[in-house]
């Protein structure tokens, strides 16, 4: 039943038996305010605003777990018998953990013209820290050196965005963009490697990442009939502080040298390394022309896509069974697709055809299974659609 406990939560029975009989909740409450200053009016504003939150967590219940009448492969005695060698009274933990602060934002917007506008904003955010299952144990090289983390706490990201919009030629281009730089703190990471860490996976905090790239799109209307539009972006991504993941000692684990003759890597990212996800480039391109063709409004348009290539993960610790680092290189692709349609009065009609090479490309790939799985974009793919605007549709 939501929000109850099992009422012999803490009792086994001679089976085995593995249960979570657990109750997460939290409490936030937040205010938030934002004022607008005309420096100078219509052409100078500036907007500040903060944010004051409290984000209170808990946990409670019981993790419980045994083999029944069995310490693994042995018999125990007597019999029938309980091994309650694998409970934890997650009430006894005390697991309340309060995260509170302000997170603002400011923005400062400059009109030098009627079609141009540029703007500096600076801006801060957070994710709300969690738990992690409360008797995870380690087994293996780090078997008492380390234990996963009860609990991990939130991250923050701080933006500075510098950018521009501004329309040219009478209106016919326009021509947008943004440098900015990200500060991603303690980011937020999933470790599984049964093999080092423990059997299952859990959430711990990394260190800092640094983005840093810029993005910019134009659209023009090369003629009355063909409107061409492109965008693109830049970024580099890196881990700039590494993540110190501390022992049963209280102190960082050195990766290098924690298990002896067997050098490990930081499953949190090693620094320089970049994050997962971030493909350093892409593009994209689209070009339309649009005619009367009789008393139908008719187009074609083009288009395509590119995409770098990107890395499906930061954590070079944990291997599949063939030994690979799960932080496997996607590879770049790139995709064209096309349309043609026509159009009268309420009706129209469009054939598309999406990945016009039937490209194959990786867009993720994870080891949950052990081996390497992929998931790979939409192959070739036609559409016909009709559509019909009834009376009083606008």
């Amino acid at each position: 039943m939501p929000g109850h406990f099992r009422a012999e939560r803490n009792t086994e029975c001679e089976r085995p038996e593995h249960s979570d009989d657990l109750k997460r909740g939290y409490t936030q409450k937040a205010i938030f305010g934002s004022l607008d200053f005309e420096l100078i009016p219509k052409t100078l504003t500036l907007t500040a605003g903060t944010r004051y939150y409290r984000i209170d967590s808990t946990e409670q219940g019981a993790v419980v777990g045994s083999f029944g009448c069995k310490l693994l492969f042995h018999p125990t005695a007597p019999n029938p018998c309980v091994n309650h060698s694998n409970d934890t009274n997650i009430d006894s933990l005390g697991l309340d953990k309060l995260n509170k602060g302000f997170k603002s934002r400011a923005n400062l917007t400059w009109h030098p013209a009627a079609d141009l506008l540029l703007y500096y904003t600076w801006s801060q955010g957070f994710r709300s820290g969690g738990f992690n299952r409360p008797n995870s144990v380690t087994s293996g090289p780090l078997k008492g050196i380390f234990l996963p983390p009860v609990s991990f706490t939130p991250d923050t990201l701080t933006n500075d965005e510098l950018g521009w919009k501004s329309e040219w030629l009478d209106h016919r281009v326009q021509f947008n963009g943004a440098i900015y730089q990200e500060d991603w703190k303690d980011a937020q990471i999933s470790v599984f490697d049964p093999g080092i860490t423990g059997n299952l996976t859990f959430t711990t905090n990394g260190g800092k990442y640094r983005v840093r790239g810029l993005e910019t799109t134009v659209a023009a209307r090369l003629t009355h009939e063909l409107t061409v539009a492109a965008g693109a972006a830049w970024n580099r991504t890196e881990l700039v502080e590494e993540a110190a993941i501390r022992g049963l000692n209280g102190q960082p684990i050195d990766w290098a040298t924690v298990v002896p003759g067997r050098p490990l890597t930081n499953p949190a990212g090693v620094k320089g390394d970049p994050l997962a996800g971030a493909p350093p480039f892409q593009a994209n391109l689209r070009a339309r022309y649009e005619f009367l063709l009789g008393d139908y409004n008719t187009f074609f348009q083009l288009a395509g896509q590119h995409t770098g290539h990107q890395f499906s993960s930061t954590d070079k610790l944990t291997k599949d069974l063939q030994g690979n680092s799960i932080a496997y290189d996607n590879p770049s692709y790139s995709t064209y697709d096309a349309a043609v349609g026509m159009s009268k009065d309420a009706w129209s009609v469009t054939l598309s055809d999406v990945n016009l090479t039937d490209k194959k490309a990786d867009l993720y790939a994870n080891a949950r299974q052990w081996y390497k799985a992929v998931t790979v974009n939409r192959p070739r793919t036609l559409g016909l659609t009709f559509s019909y605007r009834f009376a009083g549709g606008k």
